[in-house]
């Protein structure tokens, strides 16, 4: 509104001298006064408009930066959870391994005992009937 009405100021002041004879030579004091304030407050809103852009622009790239790490965290929770899950399911495939050896060594450990058994069996046997003959030649 401010500079509609300086700019209508200015053409109304335009007009003026055009009526009054032609064309001005050049600007006078005040003239210059206005443009140098005219510049100055352009300057300023520049200034003003260039931080509010800056703030926004930061503003934008810290939630860029914040939604980024966010993902960061979530990936690296997601990636130690299935870590733990594996090796929770190592641990689990290395127990029933373990008894699985375990049965196994049992059951081998039973079969020899009764081999052994009737290995002893069959050495009693075969010493009773040496016995025996020992009898019936004497």
């Amino acid at each position: 509104e401010e500079k509609k009405e300086e700019e209508e100021k200015r053409r109304k002041e335009n007009e003026g001298d055009q009526k009054k004879g032609g064309k001005k030579k050049g600007m006078g004091k005040s003239e210059m006064k206005e443009v140098e304030t005219l510049e100055d407050e352009c300057k300023q809103v520049a200034a003003q408009l260039l931080r509010g852009v800056l703030i926004r622009v930061t503003a934008v790239e810290r939630e860029r930066l914040m939604e980024q790490r966010q993902d960061v965290m979530k990936r690296y929770s997601e990636e130690k959870k299935r870590q733990e899950e594996e090796m929770k399911m190592v641990q689990e495939d290395q127990a029933k391994s373990a008894e699985a050896m375990k049965a196994r060594e049992k059951e081998l450990r039973e079969k020899l005992m009764k081999k052994f058994k009737q290995f002893e069996e069959k050495k009693q046997k075969t010493q009773d009937k040496i016995q025996k003959k020992k009898h019936i030649i004497i």
